[in-house]
């Protein structure tokens, strides 16, 4: 069910519901875009993949986001299913709001629209939010605005001067005003246009003492100065709360779909997502708090905010799953759990249009339907995790969830995911190496360098250097003896230091390549790569479909390979992370 501005409200008791009920919760994002600075690399540790995500990623727009509510049945056999599509624009509901500006990249947009989304039911419909602190500042600002209303209304002394230019204005607003106390005047309400605001406060000062004696009442609406006579205490006290009652309501509607994350966070539920780290963070950041800048204190918030998370793809990628699923794109995924040994969970449908059908094409990439299929693999997976056709126990009671619990997974490193309740892996890096090297090089004299050794993957950083890491780990200290070490045997111009020695000496860790400076000589590696790719995507059968676009990006965005051993037989340069997906 899409979700809008137009009808948010009155969805909200009905939403709210199906999360406090559920069993668990899936979600999924859509976004303007997705990196705006440096790319994670496959040498990045957890922390700085965060640094990138957080400094790069977090200025583009959450548009839609999609909550799909699973309930298990009194049988324990099925479960009931409510999702909901919200489509999310910030929107300023005065001059003291935040006006939210925001990134779009152009190949995200030309994403979403390749998969019908409806751009104008966001701009038109898009419900608004704000973070926590955003409305607490909100708040003090109206607070403020309105001790100054009333201290200024009391305020006798220091009057303003009025300047000669604005005399005549302000006569003519008095004289038009005043005539509200002649006996003869039968309206009992002038309003006075086409004023500034420095014009309205010097015919306030004007009117004090009419006003004071309660003779007549003034305010100001939409900028217009508005005259009222006849009007009782207990009648301008209504209105004062009434403002004050609509003032709340407008700060209600602006906080919007933030209510539903703070529901979430709240309910302390299993929350389920399919590579879900960059999901987490614009949740986190967008509708609560900004992300700290401290990793340890951005693993020790999101675990505080939500309790119990699991990330399916770091699911399907560990064994036994990752025996079964060829691919761990999403939708691979799902196309994989159509098939033995996995059974698709039993689904009752919820109300009319709370939920998806399976058998219908083209529902990809909206949030809401990723939500649901997201939902279905982790059900299919952990029916087959607990080895029972009947059904499971509460998904968040099982012993073999606890494995998979809070661990998020990251794409395209060593380290395979972040550890929010502990400790993250530290794999080895003493295999990976920083090589500095005549501008005029390609890939091909790097590659011979490190032939001796096994062959090695080249990532370019510049013209002039690049991170090399060998495809045999065993090599490393032979390589570093060889190449790093006393008898160190270089060509002129060349430097290389350890991965361990580059960070200390320099302070810097991995950086991002630059697509533009990636050299590359024909067939280095290319071949294996594209068969590679294809061997996966014929692994599905007519339920395949592309992947999401952070998932495609892995696909498309591999460094250059390079194959030191003619024998063709090399170990996978990060083996615990076989696919980088």
């Amino acid at each position: 069910m899409d979700v809008t501005n137009s009808n948010f409200k009155e969805l909200l008791p009905e939403i709210k519901d199906a999360i406090n009920s559920a069993s668990f919760i899936c979600v999924d994002g859509e976004f303007t875009g997705l990196s705006n600075g440096d790319n994670v690399t496959c040498f990045d540790t957890p922390a700085e993949y965060y640094a990138k995500i957080r400094s790069g990623a977090l200025d583009f727009l959450f548009v839609q986001f999609g909550l799909s509510a699973f309930k298990k049945e009194e049988s324990g056999k099925r479960y009931s299913n409510k999702t909901y599509n919200f489509y999310l624009f910030p929107r300023q509901i005065n001059r003291h709001a935040r006006d939210r500006r925001f990134l779009c990249q152009a190949s995200s947009l030309a994403f979403l629209a390749e998969h019908d989304f409806d751009f104008n039911k966001l701009f038109k419909e898009g419900i608004p939010y704000m973070t926590q602190s955003d409305e607490d500042h909100f708040r003090e600002v109206m607070a403020e605005k309105q001790k100054w209303k009333e201290a200024n209304a009391n305020a006798s002394n220091n009057k303003i001067p009025v300047p000669s230019k604005f005399q005549a204005t302000v006569n003519q607003a008095v004289n038009s005003i005043k005539e509200l106390l002649e006996p003869h005047f039968k309206k009992n309400e002038v309003k006075v246009e086409k004023c500034s605001g420095f014009v309205r406060k010097l015919v306030y000062q004007a009117m004090d003492d009419e006003i004071k004696s309660s003779k007549l009442t003034l305010e100001t609406q939409n900028g217009v100065l508005v005259a009222r006579k006849g009007i009782s205490k207990e009648q301008l006290e209504k209105e004062k709360q009434e403002k004050a009652n609509k003032e709340e309501e407008e700060i209600e509607d602006a906080v919007g779909f933030s209510k539903v994350v703070r529901l979430l966070s709240q309910s302390g539920k299993l929350i389920i997502g399919h590579n879900m780290l960059l999901d987490i963070c614009h949740i986190v950041h967008t509708f609560l708090d900004p992300l700290p800048k401290n990793y340890q204190e951005f693993k020790e918030m999101v675990h505080t905010l939500f309790p119990n998370l699991v990330d399916t793809k770091y699911m399907c990628s560990e064994q036994p799953l990752s025996d079964l699923v060829p691919s761990s794109v999403l939708e691979h995924f799902l196309n994989s759990v159509h098939k033995s040994p996995f059974i698709l969970p039993e689904i009752v449908n919820g109300e009319e249009n709370c939920t998806f059908n399976l058998n219908v094409s083209n529902q990809l990439h909206n949030a809401g339907y990723d939500a649901y299929i997201t939902g279905i693999c982790f059900l299919s997976a952990l029916h087959y995790l607990e080895c029972e056709k009947s059904g499971v126990k509460e998904p968040i009671e099982s012993s073999k969830l606890q494995k998979y619990l809070n661990k998020l997974y990251l794409m395209r490193t060593p380290d395979t995911y972040i550890n929010l309740q502990g400790l993250d892996p530290q794999p080895s890096r003493d295999h990976i190496f920083h090589l500095t090297f005549p501008k005029s090089w390609v890939t091909q004299q790097i590659s011979e360098m490190f032939t001796p050794f096994g062959g090695c993957q080249v990532w370019w950083q510049s013209d002039a250097s690049a991170w090399v890491a060998l495809h045999d780990k065993s090599e490393a200290k032979k390589a570093s003896d060889t190449l790093e070490g006393k008898k160190k045997k270089l060509p002129p111009g060349v430097t290389l230091l350890s991965y361990e020695r580059y960070t200390t000496m320099t302070g810097n860790a991995a950086s991002s390549p630059r697509p533009n400076k990636r050299k590359s000589t024909p067939n280095c590696g290319g071949d294996a790569n594209h068969d590679d790719t294809k061997k996966r995507k014929s692994s599905s059968s007519e339920h395949s479909i592309d992947p999401i676009p952070e998932e495609e990006e892995e696909e498309n965005g591999k460094e250059v390979e390079i194959d030191g051993n003619k024998s063709g037989d090399t170990t996978e340069v990060f083996p615990v992370n076989k696919d980088w997906e």
